[in-house]
């Protein structure tokens, strides 16, 4: 009898391949032969597409409102995100400038472009990039998306500017990045790439 390998999982502890028709949904699926638990496909689910949209809507929000304000002797100074790229050319500090721009501006923003543009090529004829090109994509942009290391930098800062100027205060844009960081993690949290890419 002929099988597809599509039709049939593999136990990670001991080996044995189970046909995929024959298990069912449970979450506590257990190997009959070694009773390790099995993990099991996800189903494909939309939220990703919807946190990914979510996110990229946020990013532009990020770009209007200022993330902290400072008072410097009666002189508001505002800074977003990508001033905060412009601050640090300004300065001179032309690599680290780079860096900040590609961890925390364009790998992100790219990460959420590829979700989507995966979601567009499953359920359309629309065939964009190759599945072997998203899917390296997605994994490096994944791993070079650095935003939560920057809100926490914004903290730091924060504290460290306390009693050294005449006021500083959190605006909306830092709210705005605390919300665009959950939904971009959300994005790749529920993203499922063996359904996507089928790897």
């Amino acid at each position: 009898m002929n099988i597809k390998t599509d039709e049939i999982m593999e136990c990670y502890s001991c080996g044995l391949f189970i046909k995929k028709e024959k298990v069912s949904k449970k979450s506590t699926l257990k190997c009959p032969r070694c009773n390790s638990k099995i993990q099991l496909d996800k189903e494909h689910s939309f939220d990703s597409l919807y946190y990914s949209i979510s996110a990229i809507l946020l990013f532009l929000l990020l770009n209007i409102y200022p993330l902290i304000s400072l008072n410097v002797n009666g002189k508001i100074l505002n800074a977003t995100l990508l001033g905060s790229v412009k601050i640090l050319l300004e300065q001179d500090f032309f690599l680290v400038s780079l860096v900040v721009l590609f961890t925390i501006i364009i790998a992100p923003l790219l990460n959420s472009i590829i979700i989507i543009l995966s979601f567009i090529q499953i359920h359309t004829k629309v065939k964009i990039f190759s599945d072997t090109f998203l899917h390296d994509a997605f994994h490096f942009f994944k791993h070079w998306g650095f935003v939560e290391v920057f809100i926490i930098s914004i903290i730091v800062t924060y504290i460290k500017l306390i009693g050294m100027v005449s006021s500083t205060k959190f605006d909306i844009g830092f709210y705005i990045m605390l919300i665009y960081i959950f939904c971009f993690y959300m994005s790749n949290v529920k993203f499922e790439g063996k359904n996507v890419f089928g790897d």
